[in-house]
Formats: structure tokens, C-alpha cells, sequence
């Protein structure tokens, strides 16, 4: 079967652009519902990422504190992410 080469550039170019959009997308993580005061704070904070189209997502199981996804950057600020360093660390030394 031959794929239509117009269409076949149609969705080369809506992937790209996809992935484009998505490099540089904000995902946040917190354990509860951010306030608009947490939010603002976290883009004072963070002022190089671009927020305009940032999701925040709940995810109870992180315990406490947030995750920042920005690309393949992740800051891990959760008790659920200290917890597994800490795992991590107790198992190495051993």
C-alpha cells in the first residue's frame, strides 16, 4: 500500500511541530489542588519556563511537595522522590 506523499508531509510536519510544542511544555505534579498564590509563586520561581500553557496535574501518591516536568528536565521535589534517593543511597552503601 502507498501512502499519499502530500499526506505522508502533512503528518511530518504536525508531528514535528507536535514535539516542538511539547520540548518546552510545564507539567507540574503536587499531591493537592495548587491555589492561584502556589501557582504564580512557582512561575516567580521558575521565571525561565514558559508558562503559558502549563498543566498541573494531582497525583496523591507523590505524599507531599511537586514535580516539575519541562522536556526531558525533571525537578523532583516530592517526598515520594526524596524517599527513593534515600532508598537508593541506603541500598548502594550496602
Amino acid at each position: 500500500m502507498r501512502i499519499n506523499p502530500h499526506l505522508k508531509d502533512d503528518l511530518k510536519k504536525f508531528l514535528m511541530e507536535k514535539i516542538r510544542s511539547e520540548k518546552n511544555a510545564v507539567k507540574v505534579i503536587s499531591s493537592y489542588n495548587l491555589d492561584n498564590e502556589e501557582k504564580q509563586l512557582l512561575k516567580q520561581r521558575f521565571a525561565k519556563y514558559d508558562w503559558d500553557r502549563a498543566r498541573f496535574i494531582i497525583d496523591p501518591s507523590i505524599i507531599a511537595g511537586i514535580i516539575i516536568n519541562v522536556g526531558s528536565q525533571v525537578i523532583d521535589l516530592s517526598i515520594k522522590g526524596s524517599l527513593a534517593s534515600l532508598q537508593h543511597t541506603v541500598y548502594e552503601s550496602n
